[in-house]
């Protein structure tokens, strides 16, 4: 008896002392967010370990005009998270033997030129199709997302314009979110019903998600949504997706519901039989070179990862699933307010529960060396990009090269590294960057140029795109060269290299870049006859100058 009570007494401490420590990890998770304070926008949090939920909470509002609290169960936008869905619903398809992943896109959309190579789905689902990024080439009109209630059916009609891709299909990894555009538009065109309705009946239902639907129009009304959130000079402005664009993104969902979700599929739920495994599946580029993002899930291998975050608007969210450990994180905001430091919260999260993966040791370290200024400066000058015409500057101050404001440090005599990224200068003036994440970027050193007034004037005039169905004019004008277009007047064009200018518009006073470039080309009596404009994921647009 008397060692009945002391076994007793033993199991009573133990769970006092675990209570204790969970009650000491909530504590921390709740000063991870509180910087959501009362009276603010706000949002929700769930984490679980082996399918099932062991932390749910919601703070701020999801309303401020009606000051009315975020709570669990408040419908929030998803952003590209939105994407794993219309991917899942494409694989569910292709189970069904009502599509294929080798399908040609023009067998859906024959009206979709012909590029000279086969635009596969699985491309699509993969973001290496070459497909333009229908935002920015929106954007490019004069009216970028959420100046107007674009449908479907209107980013389609674009997309069926573009005379060109960003690359090969296969070759390059591009997001974009016209792929899953396009996939949502062939899921309601092979299964006969809309994407809302096939992922309730196929993935909602089945994995009890009660709070998820999709805003594919912007008038439908959404009980308990919470209304999205941007800050601007100190003060809140409703930032809503006022667009019925669904596909990439348009999920209404919320944190808990995301993680009923994860446990569903990540047990091979999805289909029958279980479609995780293709789920998960990356594919190499054309070259063999690695690409990490699966059917609308990104796998990081080295940490056993898989995520996918979004932005739409002034919503933001994200979620991640650690299989080793069984163990997910599933966060929803309806503000971007805290744009430097947007997912702080599930990082501090993620160093409560999930232990730091032992680092590689780096067998090919580099050490620090000094070069003379001699040497570096014969590196300074500007260089294009290629394929997207950006102009970059590489600048020598106090003995230091700078790319991008980046200080580089030297290796050797040819190479630098900074933030994780190396850059390696050829003797034929070209340089290339691999960024941390493995891409390449290939740069070639351009002719500089004194932007004197006549050079400036030789490319005012108009140019319009067949591409984009739009316009815009370039005028000289107190020593700059003008943008003008629609309502858009105080936005001025900055020489880089030969013909080459990147775009900046007056914001509160100061001019910033707006991630635009224009490239111009000539004829053999210097006239100038063409420009191709980039912007983002959306490269080489052709505006032809109207004489």
């Amino acid at each position: 008896m008397k060692c009945l009570r002391i076994f007793v007494l033993f199991i009573c401490l133990q769970q006092s002392a675990q209570a204790q420590s969970w009650q000491d990890t909530v504590q921390l998770i709740n000063h991870l967010f509180d910087r959501y304070q009362p009276g603010h926008p706000g949002c929700q949090v769930a984490i679980s370990r082996n399918g099932k939920i062991i932390f749910s909470k919601a703070w701020g509002l999801a309303n401020i005009e009606n000051n009315v609290p975020y709570t669990t169960e408040t419908v929030t936008e998803a952003g590209s998270i939105s994407k794993q869905f219309t991917a899942a619903a494409i694989l569910l398809l292709a189970q069904q033997g009502k599509l294929s992943l080798d399908d040609d896109l023009r067998k859906y959309f024959p009206e979709f030129p012909d590029y000279g190579k086969v635009i596969k789905l699985n491309y699509l689902l993969h973001h290496t199709s070459g497909i333009r990024e229908w935002s920015n080439l929106e954007a490019i009109t004069g009216w970028p997302r959420t100046t107007k209630a674009y449908t479907n059916e209107d980013v389609l009609a674009m997309l069926s314009r573009q005379q060109k891709l960003n690359n090969v299909p296969g070759a390059e990894f591009i997001y974009s979110n016209s792929n899953y555009l396009l996939l949502a538009l062939i899921v309601e065109k092979v299964s006969g019903v809309s994407l809302p309705d096939f992922t309730q009946k196929y993935i909602f239902g089945p994995a009890g998600m009660t709070h998820t639907s999709w805003r594919d129009s912007y008038k439908k009304v959404v009980p308990n949504r919470g209304i999205a959130y941007s800050m601007r000079d100190g003060h809140y402005q409703i930032n809503m997706p006022n667009e019925s664009v669904y596909g990439p993104g348009g999920l209404l969902t919320t944190a808990e519901d995301l993680l009923k979700w994860a446990a569903f599929y990540l047990n091979n739920k999805l289909g029958n039989p279980g479609l995780l495994n293709p789920q998960l599946t990356t594919e190499k580029l054309a070259d063999g070179s690695a690409n990490n993002y699966a059917a609308g899930l990104v796998v990081d291998q080295q940490k056993g990862l898989i995520f996918h975050d979004g932005q739409t608007a002034g919503y933001v969210g994200i979620v991640k699933n650690f299989r080793a450990q069984n163990f997910s994180i599933a966060y929803l905001s309806n503000t971007t307010e805290f744009g430097d430091d947007l997912f702080g919260g599930v990082k501090g999260i993620e160093k409560l529960f999930i232990k730091p993966t032992a680092a590689t040791p780096a067998n090919n370290a580099q050490t620090e060396i000094a070069l003379p200024a001699e040497k570096l400066k014969k590196y300074t000058g500007w260089y294009s990009i290629d394929k997207v015409n950006e102009g970059v500057e590489i600048t020598l101050r106090h003995d230091t090269l700078l790319f991008r404001n980046n200080p580089l440090v030297a290796v050797s005599e040819h190479d630098f590294t900074f933030h994780g990224n190396t850059v390696t200068f050829g003797d034929d003036g070209r340089m290339q960057v691999i960024t941390g994440d493995k891409r390449k970027i290939a740069l070639k050193k351009e002719i500089a140029v004194e932007p004197t007034a006549a050079y400036l004037q030789l490319f005012a005039g108009t140019y319009y795109s067949k591409e984009t169905e739009s316009s815009f004019t370039l005028r000289f004008k107190d020593g700059k060269l003008m943008f003008e277009k629609d309502y858009i007047r105080d936005a001025a064009l900055i020489p880089t290299y030969r013909q080459a200018f990147n775009l900046f518009l007056n914001v509160d006073g100061e001019m910033s870049p707006v991630g635009a470039n224009m490239l111009f080309e000539t004829n053999n009596k210097n006239e100038v006859k063409l420009c191709k404009v980039s912007m983002g994921n959306a490269r080489g647009i052709n505006f032809v100058k109207i004489e």
